[in-house]
């Protein structure tokens, strides 16, 4: 062989080698890259049909709680930020809302857009209200008190189309999805106005004249939400999930009466349980994979799943008992009929009928389908980490369920407490005891009277009871009568009792209490919110009652896991609504006897102590006794929030 020969037979093959180990180095890249690029993250936004809710506080569950559980969650994660009573206009312009959203999403994230419930309004159907506040500021009559409502062809679209720009140049990738029915059943269909189409009943405004009950014919889709949401998704080139129509089919094969009884909450033709918001979320998943979105990541099991696949309970005290539940769901099972066994890891207790708890149950199905809710009771009693099993077996496969905490002890602090005795007209200032400051303020509500004429209210055994009486004002001074067809919280209107931190310690909430009573009606409801400083951000809703016996006194004592850090304010509202038809005067909602409790700790650095690394190359950390996940460069909280 020559010297060229030698010479190029050596580096031929030193240069194939090299070659190898570049495309194996390229292939391993590849499989690795969805690691390397952290999970995906939907944002899911919209209203109180697709919202988040404390399992311990209602039966009402949004479909959003239950999307996550039908991708791999090694590579996807859903940020559900769904809120109650709101409609387009009021998510957008609310700090708490959409700029949070925004500042939680990253390029190659996803944003699911679902509104439409609370855009048809509550005062006239189908307009913009700021178009109606205008029109009643020129006539000189009482200014809305609820500023919800835009017009499908206008507002409603412009605030989609600002929802779709903003992500866009986020590099987030939008798509709408249609809202849910209302189970208006009308014989074997669903109402129009259940469809969101307002065609059969409408205001409007035209030369300065405002033309209420209007009509369009059948087929006339003017007024409808979802064919305005279809038209923007065309315009703008973003996929359209008719979700609507699936959620209508789904009703009808239920009927009427099953449907009702079965995947909606009590008295409500609105709000999903955990069987319709499970069934809703399955089809929006499937509607998403035979679009070809995140086709790859969604699976629809046919076997038996656990629903949430697992379980993050976050900060909890001591002691404190936190109640949770996942899903066991299956669909055309094999074989039809079978027993499933549950059991649970030291820290838990487990059930299936809310009643009786152990280490321990089962659960049967037949006709091969499965749907069994199943309650956890979580409590520690040592601070620190720690990571549970739920395990979940079904003939010879079991699933685990993984149950993680950070649990706080209450050693060592400082007790504080603020108590308003609500006894008066104003109501007075609290009385406040340790290094902490309270205040009560309202909005759009106003403490009417406050006399012995007014003692008629229930408690027990014991009768004669006076509460202080608060209306719907426009003005925060007079009455003004609640509007028509609210069916959720109106934001702007609202008790608040706030307690503020000192700037050189940090508050822990330990309870949360008052007796509240309607009267005057029996259609009043309200949600207690927790958030956080003059945004009300981090909104948790903590109790809710839907038609409330009138005159009748509830008492409301809760134990939250909520820490006020340093020189912050704690917000606790009551948002208060009356869910009937038309609009109605001299219906109330009483108080008295709110008390916050709490603990004061001086601040301890911890540090850092690393938890786990996670298949998406998250770190979970424990940070001054708080669990936070670190990606891609951010830290959030556990409920996928970015802490600063």
């Amino acid at each position: 062989m020559s010297n060229f020969a030698a010479f190029f037979t050596k580096h031929l093959t030193q240069i194939l080698i090299n070659m190898k180990k570049i495309l194996s180095l390229f292939v391993a890249m590849t499989l690795f890259l969805p690691m390397m690029q952290g999970a995906i993250k939907v944002h899911t936004i919209g209203d109180s049909t697709m919202a988040e809710y404390d399992e311990s506080t209602t039966d009402k569950r949004g479909w959003g709680m239950y999307l996550g559980s039908f991708f791999d969650s090694e590579y996807v994660t859903v940020n559900n930020r769904g809120k109650s009573g709101a409609d387009t206009r009021g998510f957008y312009t609310q700090a708490a809302y959409w700029p949070s959203v925004k500042s939680q999403m990253s390029a190659g994230d996803y944003l699911i857009i679902q509104f439409a419930h609370n855009d048809e309004g509550t005062v006239t159907y189908g307009m913009d209200n700021l178009e109606y506040a205008d029109y009643c500021a020129k006539k000189g009559l009482p200014a809305p008190t609820d500023a919800r409502g835009t017009n499908p062809q206008t507002t409603y679209r412009d605030m989609l189309r600002a929802f779709i720009d903003e992500a866009r140049a986020l590099g987030v990738t939008p798509i709408l999805v249609g809202p849910i029915c209302r189970a208006y059943f009308q014989g074997n269909d669903i109402r129009r106005n259940g469809q969101h189409d307002l065609g059969d009943k409408f205001s409007k405004i035209e030369n300065g004249v405002l033309y209420e009950n209007q009509s369009l014919p059948a087929g006339d889709s003017t007024m409808s939400y979802v064919h305005a949401m279809r038209e923007v998704g065309k315009e703008k080139n973003v996929p359209f999930l008719n979700l609507t129509e699936e959620s209508r089919k789904i009703y009808l094969s239920y009927g009427e009466t099953a449907c009702l009884e079965q995947l909606f909450c009590e008295g409500d033709k609105t709000h999903t349980n955990a069987l319709g918001g499970n069934l809703i979320a399955r089809a929006a998943a499937q509607l998403m994979k035979n679009a070809g979105i995140l086709a790859d990541y969604i699976d629809i099991p046919t076997d038996i799943s656990a629903s949430p696949s697992s379980i993050e309970i976050g900060d909890t005290y001591c002691g404190i008992v936190q109640n949770k539940e996942f899903l066991l769901t299956g669909y055309g099972l094999e074989p039809a009929a079978g027993t499933v066994q549950l059991r649970v890891s030291s820290n838990l207790q487990i059930s299936v009928d809310k009643e009786n708890y152990s280490s321990s149950a089962q659960a049967s199905y037949e006709g091969g389908s499965m749907f069994q809710k199943v309650y956890v009771r979580a409590s520690y009693t040592t601070g620190g980490v720690h990571n549970d099993t739920i395990y979940v077996t079904s003939g010879e496969h079991t699933t685990t369920v993984p149950v993680s905490a950070t649990a706080i002890s209450l050693d060592g602090g400082a007790a504080v407490s603020a108590f308003w005795a609500v006894g008066a007209k104003p109501v007075p200032a609290p009385v406040v005891e340790g290094p902490i400051s309270a205040e009560f303020t309202m909005s759009q509500m106003a403490c009417i009277d406050f006399n012995a004429s007014k003692n008629y209210f229930v408690d027990g055994d014991q009768t004669n009871i006076v509460l202080a009486r608060f209306h719907n004002s426009s003005d925060g001074s007079a009455r003004t009568p609640w509007p028509a067809g609210e069916i959720d919280e109106n934001a702007n209107r609202y008790l608040d009792f706030a307690i503020s931190a000192p700037a050189t310690m940090n508050v822990r909430i330990t309870r949360i209490a008052m007796e509240i009573a309607a009267d005057g009606t029996s259609t009043m409801c309200y949600h207690l919110n927790t958030g956080f400083g003059d945004e009300f951000t981090n909104v948790t809703t903590i109790a809710e009652k839907r038609n409330m016996s009138s005159r009748v006194i509830e008492h409301v004592d809760l134990t939250p896991t909520l820490t006020i850090p340093a020189g912050k304010v704690l917000h606790v509202r009551i948002l208060p609504w009356h869910d009937f038809g038309e609009p109605k005067d001299s219906k109330y909602i009483g108080l008295r006897n709110v008390k916050i409790e709490g603990m004061a700790f001086d601040p301890v650095e911890q540090g850092i102590e690393e938890v786990q690394r996670d298949k998406a190359q998250s770190t979970k950390v424990l940070r001054n006794g708080q669990l936070l996940i670190i990606r891609d460069g951010k830290t959030y909280s556990v409920m996928g929030q970015i802490v600063k």
